[in-house]
C-alpha cells in the first residue's frame, strides 16, 4: 500500500512538471464533473416533474369520481323526497298518468328554481305497459334495482339515475333523473379547469341524426368532439398531439406543452362499455401553483444547463 502511494506521489510530481498535460487532465476532470452534475440535476428535476404531474393527474381523476359520486347521492335524495310524497305515489299506483305527468312537470319547474336547473325528471309507467323501453329501463324493470351511470341517448350524453318505485312490494313505475354530461364543463370552469369529453366514433350512431349531424368533428383517431360545446383552442392542441401523442398521454396519464397541462380518464357507460375520454386541463401559466412552478423549474434548469455547457465550450476554445 505504501509503495502505491509513493508511486502516485511521484506520478503527480512528474505531471506537474509537464504543465500542458497537467492542465489538460484538470480541465477534462472539471468538465466531466460539471457534465455529471448537470446530468444528475436534470434527472432529479425530471423525476420531480413526473411525480408532481402524476399527482396532479391522479387528483383530477379522484376529483371527477367524487363529483360523480356526489351527483348520484344528490339524485338519491331527490328520489327519496319524491317517494315520500304519498299523493304522487298513489297516483302512480292508480295509473293516473295525466296526474303523474302534471306532478312531474311541477317537479321539473321546482328543480330549476332551486338550483337543479339542468336536472330533468321523467316517469316510465309499468302497469299495463304497451311500449318497450330502452335496455337500461327494461333492466331496472327486470331486476327491480336502481341504476346510475352515463348513457348515450338519442338526444345527447347524460348522467342517468333510474329508480324503481315500489308499492306494497309491487313495481308500479320507474323514475328517471338525468343531466347532460356536457354540463360538467360549467362546474369545472368555476375552478379554472378545462373539461372536455371526447366520444368514441362507434357511439355516434346512438345519437339521433339531428343531435349529431354537423355538430361532431374528429379529434384524434376514433374520438370525436361536439365542438360548439367545448374550448376550441384546448381540443385543437389535442389534435396537434396526433395519434402517437394521444397514445402516450393515455399511457402516462398526462401530457404537458407550452400552453396546457392535460390529464385523461377513460369513461364507461351504464353497461360498463368504454364510450369515450374525458380530458381535464389547465394553462401552465395560470393561477394553479404546482403546474406553473414545475413548468418554470424545468425550463430554468434546462436554461442553466445549456448556459453552463456553452460557457465550457467557449472556455475550451
Amino acid at each position: 500500500m505504501f509503495s502505491f502511494f509513493k508511486f502516485l506521489q511521484n506520478f503527480l510530481k512528474d505531471l506537474k512538471k509537464k504543465k500542458g498535460l497537467w492542465f489538460t487532465i484538470l480541465a477534462v476532470l472539471s468538465i466531466s464533473g460539471i457534465f455529471l452534475s448537470l446530468y444528475i440535476l436534470t434527472s432529479l428535476t425530471d423525476n420531480v416533474s413526473r411525480d408532481v404531474y402524476n399527482n396532479i393527474a391522479n387528483n383530477y381523476v379522484k376529483n371527477y369520481k367524487n363529483r360523480v359520486f356526489k351527483k348520484e347521492e344528490s339524485y338519491k335524495k331527490i328520489i327519496i323526497a319524491l317517494e315520500s310524497n304519498k299523493t304522487f305515489i298513489n297516483n302512480i299506483d292508480n295509473n293516473e298518468i295525466a296526474l303523474v305527468e302534471e306532478k312531474i312537470n311541477d317537479f321539473n319547474e321546482k328543480f330549476k328554481k332551486t338550483g337543479f336547473e339542468t336536472v330533468h325528471l321523467k316517469f316510465y309507467p309499468v302497469l299495463n305497459q304497451v311500449n318497450q323501453y330502452r335496455n337500461s329501463v327494461n333492466s331496472v324493470i327486470t331486476t327491480k334495482s336502481k341504476i346510475f351511470g352515463i348513457e348515450v341517448l338519442q338526444d345527447g350524453i347524460f348522467y342517468v339515475y333510474l329508480e324503481p318505485i315500489m308499492k306494497d312490494g309491487v313495481l308500479v313505475g320507474i323514475l328517471e333523473l338525468k343531466d347532460e354530461l356536457h354540463n360538467q364543463k360549467k362546474e369545472y370552469l368555476r375552478d379554472d379547469v378545462v373539461f372536455l369529453f371526447l366520444l368514441e366514433e362507434r357511439m355516434l350512431n346512438q345519437l339521433s341524426i339531428k343531435t349529431r349531424n354537423g355538430k361532431y368533428r374528429e379529434v384524434v383517431d376514433t374520438l370525436h368532439v361536439e365542438e360548439l360545446k367545448y374550448d376550441g383552442q384546448f381540443f385543437s392542441k389535442i389534435i396537434d398531439l396526433g395519434k402517437d401523442g394521444l397514445k402516450e398521454m393515455l399511457e402516462v396519464g398526462y401530457s404537458v406543452d407550452e400552453t396546457y397541462f392535460r390529464a385523461s380518464y377513460k369513461v364507461s357507460d351504464i353497461n360498463g362499455n368504454v364510450i369515450g375520454l374525458i380530458v381535464f386541463g389547465e394553462t401552465v401559466d395560470g393561477s394553479r401553483a404546482f403546474v406553473n412552478i414545475v413548468h418554470n423549474m424545468t425550463k430554468t434548469v434546462t436554461t442553466v444547463a445549456l448556459g453552463l455547457v456553452i460557457s465550457i465550450l467557449l472556455f475550451m476554445f
